[in-house]
């Protein structure tokens, strides 16, 4: 064979292989950048922001969008489904810039005529950001997917990390039999389950004496940047779409952030900036502005916070209904009145009185509280209520030494060590050290609380909380050493329950190798 055959043969089988990537790559499209995801076939993990937001904001069908920083990522499309009677997405840009959420913005507009509902974060720590910043510390940005130019598409289709890292696993799944789908959008991105919450948490060295520093004030430099960002980024496409509701909010965060501004005087330029924002805001009228930062039983409860500004998705949760019920809106009416107060309360406020706050031991009972202002329910304590339809099994009802009922279990599940059959199996099918109870109608309900404590020997609690069709909703589980003598509290998050369920209380050993003298007590056992 010659050369020139040779290479030509050669040149054939690059371009073959290479045409194979490339269409093995379009046919999949983990960042949707051709079409429409192929969920049929296919499960797409939604896990990458900036490389798959474009295409769920092209091909995806609703009629309202959910984005924003961080701070928008803990909210449940599913929730603002519920209220606004909409189909949503969420498309979030963890540290994004105003400009950058404005240009998917801009995307969607274009792509979706049936858009009506926009809810979108402005974070207070943006307000003095160019108009045409971007983030810049997560690596190359993939402009290669957003724009119209199919020759730069080489740096995706010929990608070594998206074939290997997220093509090819996609395929292998498939060949495996593994069924097709996508992430939720109360799952995409939500970050509530990687953190932490409360003072030990955001000032684990509390938080000492507040002297107010030398006040600072905005400049008209200032201004006029704060200006050219928000008629770029907020205000211009809210004008060009008048039929487009947009819900923004100012994020409200914590005491600890607000202290900072108060100690080093920027407090003046910070609420400062806002009241301008808030005024180029209020000239479009399809432009709904809410803040909450009055709010200080939210905002002076670090319960609520995983850090100076993160709140939990609890409070993303009254976020949406507090801005579908008009509350905490801002208007030309109440905005000035709004801004005094504003300014009044992180000026006069006690700091050191943030040292004495409890960190709950369970992060989720800080939604568990807030649950009665969310859904109008009323909490109930199960056994003060309902005690007569606890069913025992080798357990008593107690009083505890703070006066309040219990549950006393006394012994060990006669299930073999190293069973096949789960605990979880065992308990809801066979038998259980403790109680169980049915509750015909959950709905309005989102948490289950209690309080438990080992007395002697090997005594946990194992406690599982099943839908009317079996499906395991939560549980709460303890090992026996990893607990000491005293109380412990419990929080079980409900909020996906519907209907009728039951809850399970074991706090005997999981099976026939702990004490028969074995002793645990459930307490304080509350729905909210």
């Amino acid at each position: 064979m010659s050369s020139k055959k040779w290479f030509i043969g050669w040149l054939l089988i690059v371009i073959m292989g290479l045409g194979a990537l490339a269409g093995w790559v379009y046919a999949v499209d983990p960042y949707m950048h051709y079409h429409k995801p192929d969920t049929e076939h296919y499960f797409y993990k939604l896990n990458n922001q900036r490389s798959q937001n474009d295409g769920i904001t092209k091909y995806f069908e609703y009629d309202a969008l959910i984005t924003g920083t961080s701070m928008a990522e803990n909210f449940k499309s599913s929730e603002m489904d519920a209220l606004f009677e909409c189909n949503s997405i969420k498309v979030c840009y963890s540290g994004g810039s105003f400009r950058e959420i404005n240009d998917n913005l801009k995307i969607a507009v274009d792509s979706n005529p049936n858009l009506k509902y926009v809810v979108r974060s402005l974070d207070l720590t943006m307000f003095f950001h160019d108009k045409d910043r971007f983030r810049t510390d997560l690596g190359k940005y993939p402009t290669y997917l957003y724009d119209s130019n199919p020759f730069n598409d080489v740096e995706y289709v010929w990608n070594r990390d998206v074939i290997w890292n997220t093509v090819y696993p996609m395929t292998e799944n498939r060949i495996e039999g593994s069924s097709g789908g996508i992430t939720g959008f109360d799952d995409y991105s939500c970050w509530q389950k990687a953190f932490t919450f409360g003072i030990d948490t955001v000032c684990p060295d509390g938080i000492s004496q507040v002297r107010q520093g030398e006040p600072v004030h905005i400049t008209d430099r200032e201004k006029s940047t704060i200006k050219a960002n928000i008629e770029q980024n907020v205000t211009s496409l809210a004008l060009d779409n008048p039929d487009i509701t947009f819900y923004c909010f100012f994020t409200p965060y914590s005491i600890a952030y607000w202290k900072n501004k108060v100690s080093a005087g920027t407090i003046y330029k910070q609420i400062e900036a806002e009241e301008y924002i808030i005024e180029l805001l209020l000239q479009c009228e399809n432009i709904q502005l809410f803040s909450f930062s009055n709010r200080l039983d939210i905002t002076c409860d670090l319960n609520h916070y995983k850090d100076e500004y993160h709140y939990g998705q609890w409070v993303n949760s009254l976020i949406l209904k507090w801005m579908h019920d008009g509350q905490y809106r801002l208007t030309q009416e109440n905005y000035k009145a709004y801004i005094a107060e504003e300014l009044s309360n992180y000026l006069s406020f006690d700091y050191q009185s943030i040292n004495e706050q409890i960190d709950y031991e369970s992060d989720f009972y800080a939604a568990a509280l807030l649950n009665r202002e969310l859904t109008g329910t009323e909490p109930v304590n199960l056994l003060e209520e309902y005690e007569e339809d606890f069913v025992l099994n080798n357990a008593k009802i107690t009083e505890c030494t703070d006066g309040a009922t219990g549950i006393e279990c006394t012994g060990r599940l006669p299930r073999e060590s190293g069973s096949t059959v789960t605990v979880l199996d065992y308990v809801t099918q066979n038998e259980y050290v403790g109680a169980e109870i049915e509750i015909s109608n959950i709905d309005d309900y989102g948490y289950l609380t209690f309080y438990g404590k080992k007395v002697q020997d090997h005594g946990q609690p194992t406690v599982f909380v099943l839908s009317d069709t079996g499906e395991l909703i939560g549980k709460a589980e303890a090992n026996y050493r990893k607990i000491d003598n005293e109380w412990h509290q419990y929080v079980i998050d409900i909020t996906k329950a519907k209907g009728s369920v039951k809850v399970f209380f074991n706090g005997g050993y999981i099976d026939q190798t702990g004490s028969v003298d074995s002793d645990y007590i459930f307490s304080n056992i509350v729905l909210y």
